[in-house]
């Protein structure tokens, strides 16, 4: 079956074509903010032609060829992450209050974690996970450049882990795995991979997750159900298999300019490119009956003891904001923040701590050093033998040592290729 014919199952043929053919237009951009490092004002100020999203709060559209924000110093600095318009709507449904326990199922790269981490502020906690190792990776490089201080990253198969979490967790956001045809103007090999047989495949997977995962769900939870596929399959038929196998009720999404209401599930919402600025997507919200316990907000840190170069011992410090399970910490990539390491009696803090942190007693670099330390080269300045977090614009951009007037570079080498900042910044 191809493309269009297996749409004909819920759209007419003027809306097939419509959606088809604005596959050839210009993709569209977005962007959601870290108002903890950068505000509204000031974004707008700085990049005065962008547009406010139809409704996702801090978050903007923009044109890339008059605004390439992915190679801005703001980028490096995590005061934004780039995520489609379409996609940043996913995680603003979540009701949430602040001291949440939350799972983020299938994360990576982390656009949904981000939005989620920085509306739960000091109180909540989100466990981000992605079964792909890479893609847990990914996942990690930006939680660590957004600064966020309020995550758990794990690379954990859940279906084997699920029984140990029934009713465990307040919200869950389930952005499943899907056969991508929402990626058709991103991707022309995504568009000709696809087949209808990638469709019923993943279809079953999608089954099998939204079924664990609102298993996962406190009695009066919240979850998320969304995918970047256009078929019918993969979307209405995967929540109609939940709410046939379980009590899930459909929560009412509100009215978004340009969303096309599912008509077997009104509740549910597609965006379509053609009538979204987005690359599309189709949300359902779904709740769990019964009424919502507390959770207790206990802080503390956790210490894992490691081997590093030359088999030196080492104690890393991580921060948690709230309880998890001790299981999920002792399996976790990242068990909250990453604040510092100990070897001997010297503290060495961390790439991630510095983009959490305030910039008031960091060292302030001139234009001309941030392309120097972002290329991961030294930098001159006298300063007292140390260890110090640089910013520029008041803003954090990483970690150096001082020694002997001497800036020695501590910029993650992962990240050194990566930064091809340009000279409109």
């Amino acid at each position: 079956m191809d493309f269009a014919k297996h749409l004909e199952k819920y759209l007419s043929k003027e809306e097939i074509g419509s959606l088809i053919s604005s596959f050839d237009e210009k993709e569209h951009k977005g962007v959601y903010l870290n108002t903890r490092k950068i505000s509204d004002e000031r974004f707008v100020n700085l990049f005065p032609h962008v547009k406010k999203h139809p409704f996702v709060e801090h978050a903007y559209l923009y044109d890339q060829d008059e605004y390439d924000l992915g190679k801005k110093v703001y980028h490096e600095q995590g005061a934004y992450y780039i995520q489609d318009p379409s996609a940043a709507i996913v995680a603003s449904l979540l009701p949430l209050k602040g001291n949440e326990r939350v799972l983020d199922l299938c994360a990576a790269p982390g656009g949904k974690s981000v939005q989620t981490s920085l509306r739960l502020g000091n109180n909540g906690i989100l466990v981000s996970n992605d079964l792909s190792k890479p893609r847990a990776m990914t996942l990690l490089q930006n939680v660590e450049r957004m600064g966020l201080d309020n995550v758990v990253v794990t690379s954990l198969d859940f279906s084997k882990l699920s029984s140990k979490y029934q009713n465990y967790f307040d919200a869950i956001i389930l952005d499943a795995p899907c056969s991508g045809s929402g990626m058709f103007r991103k991707s022309e090999a995504m568009k000709n991979d696809w087949t209808y047989e990638k469709v019923i495949k993943f279809s079953e997977i999608q089954k099998e997750l939204i079924l664990m995962a609102f298993s996962m769900l406190k009695d009066g939870g919240t979850m998320v159900y969304s995918t970047c596929s256009y078929s019918y399959e993969e979307d209405e038929e995967v929540v109609q298999y939940l709410l046939e196998k379980t009590p899930a009720i459909l929560g009412q999404i509100p009215e978004i300019t340009g969303n096309l209401r599912s008509k077997k599930y009104p509740e549910t919402i597609h965006l379509f490119p053609n009538l979204f600025p987005g690359e599309g997507h189709y949300i359902a919200l779904i709740k769990k009956p019964g009424n919502l316990t507390e959770n207790k907000v206990i802080e503390r840190d956790v210490l894992r003891n490691t081997t590093g170069k030359g088999q030196a011992k080492e104690t890393q410090v991580y921060h948690l904001k709230n309880e998890i399970d001790e299981k999920l910490i002792e399996l976790s990539l990242r068990p909250g923040l990453f604040m510092k390491t100990i070897i001997g009696k010297k503290e060495i803090p961390t790439h991630h701590y510095s983009h959490a942190s305030s910039s008031k007693n960091s060292i302030e670099l001139t234009k001309e050093e941030v392309i120097q330390y972002l290329s991961g080269n030294q930098i001159r300045k006298n300063n007292p033998e140390g260890y110090y977090f640089v910013s520029y614009l008041g803003m954090n951009l990483g970690l150096v040592h001082s020694v002997n007037g001497v800036l020695k570079n501590l910029y993650p080498k992962g990240l050194r290729i990566n930064a091809k900042i340009n000279d409109s910044f």
